[in-house]
């Protein structure tokens, strides 16, 4: 529960719902927000917001309650099996989690929203080891989706893909640093649109100082990138595990195009922040559980797709490397990052070969590498692999784009 009184702020939480313990806790709230009012040097204000009395349910085609706990860990079981086919594979890790939610929130001004979601993750991760050289393998899926999530990613092909990754990297050697031109695949597009360049437009980070301060309506990467944060977004046959009807405060999500051909047009923000910024609330005032404040956080963050096929993107390159697979990845509100790759193919006269190299990790300023542009492509897919973010409080996001071609720096490496 959030109270405003006396142009400030109180959160109080309760796991116990009963009449008497919600005036309980609003008596508690307003207190806190009173005797809190004085040390205030800046007043809280809110920003005006449409009234809503709306439910939504996230898609499903069948729940993932229809499946009991044992049937769930027995195809676990019976998927982790396949690590035996693979002699070099030492370790095998198989997680399965999901996220079963009801929300209902209610606001003084007369706001009632409520909405049931489910989000799917699983995640496969094998080490091989071969004449002394180690080398890992993983792949991860989440979805906002019920249980026919296991029909479009079946356990068997997603621990099968990791155990030949990781063998199949036993063999090679580390990619050579330096700049190149890189072919991005969707994860690695999502990373960068996501973690770079999303979380120097979150209104919070913007007010401290960020990149983007200062930035709307200014040109700040190459006209051929849009950037949107969507709270329902739809990839091929799964939609967006950022699915957000509404978000904490009772907010209808809007779309927040970040960047609009190469320029700055928008923050995420809650009602307090926006009217800070002079802009309108966006529904991105998340928080993961009841007891969570809601703070500022991305849902579905892209790149809008281009024009250009695959086959035109690797012209485009003529000789440079494929980058698949996110493994890893942080960045700073400045832009500056570093994404580690699963793997990357070589690229050479406009065609991949089969020259593979393992743990390609790029780096530079998301702003900069935005405006070293090669090409964008048409083939929009949105999926972050297991899909949470961890600012401050964990959170299911997603992220993707098309294939992206750009100029940038591989570092470390031969």
């Amino acid at each position: 529960m959030c109270i405003r009184d006396s142009g400030s702020w109180a959160f109080v939480s309760t796991n116990k719902l009963s009449k008497e313990n919600a005036e309980k806790i609003v008596s508690n709230a307003v207190l806190l927000a009173r005797n809190s009012a004085n040390s205030k040097s800046e007043k809280v204000q809110l920003a005006e917001v449409e009234i809503i009395d709306e439910k939504a349910i996230s898609p499903r085609k069948i729940s993932l309650l229809d499946i009991s706990l044992e049937e769930k860990i027995k195809m676990i079981q019976e998927a982790s099996k396949l690590k035996n086919d693979y002699s070099t594979v030492k370790s095998l890790q198989i997680s399965y989690n999901e996220v079963i939610d009801k929300r209902i929130i209610f606001t003084n001004e007369g706001t009632r929203v409520e909405w049931e979601d489910m989000k799917p993750t699983v995640i496969s991760y094998a080490v091989a080891s071969k004449e002394g050289k180690i080398a890992s393998g993983y792949k991860s899926w989440s979805h906002t989706c019920g249980a026919e999530f296991f029909d479009i990613h079946p356990l068997d092909e997603l621990v099968k893909s990791s155990c030949e990754k990781s063998t199949q990297l036993t063999d090679v050697s580390l990619p050579p640093a330096g700049i190149h031109n890189l072919l991005l695949d969707h994860q690695m597009v999502g990373v960068l649109a996501h973690e770079a360049i999303g979380h120097t437009a979150e209104a919070d980070l913007v007010l401290a100082g960020s990149f983007t301060q200062g930035k709307l309506g200014k040109k700040v990467c190459d006209e051929r990138i849009t950037i949107v944060d969507s709270p329902i977004k739809e990839s091929t046959n799964w939609m967006g595990v950022g699915w957000l009807p509404f978000d904490d405060e009772g907010v209808k999500g809007k779309e927040v195009k970040i960047i609009t051909n190469g320029v700055m047009t928008g923050y995420m923000t809650n009602r307090e922040l926006a009217t800070k910024l002079g802009v309108e609330p966006t529904g991105n005032a998340r928080a993961f559980t009841f007891a969570d404040e809601p703070i500022v956080r991305m849902r579905n963050t892209y790149i809008e797709s281009g024009d250009m096929s695959f086959e035109e993107l690797l012209e485009a390159i003529g000789d440079g490397y494929y980058l698949k697979s996110l493994q890893n990845g942080q960045a700073d509100s400045s832009g500056e990052f570093m994404f580690g790759a699963l793997e990357a193919f070589k690229i050479t006269k406009g065609e991949i070969t089969d020259e593979i190299f393992q743990g390609p990790v790029l780096t530079g300023n998301a702003f900069e590498v935005l405006s070293n542009i090669i090409g964008v492509g048409n083939d929009f897919v949105i999926s972050l692999g297991s899909g949470t973010c961890g600012k401050i409080q964990p959170a299911k996001v997603d992220a993707g784009g098309p294939h992206l071609a750009v100029r940038a720096m591989l570092a470390g490496g031969n």
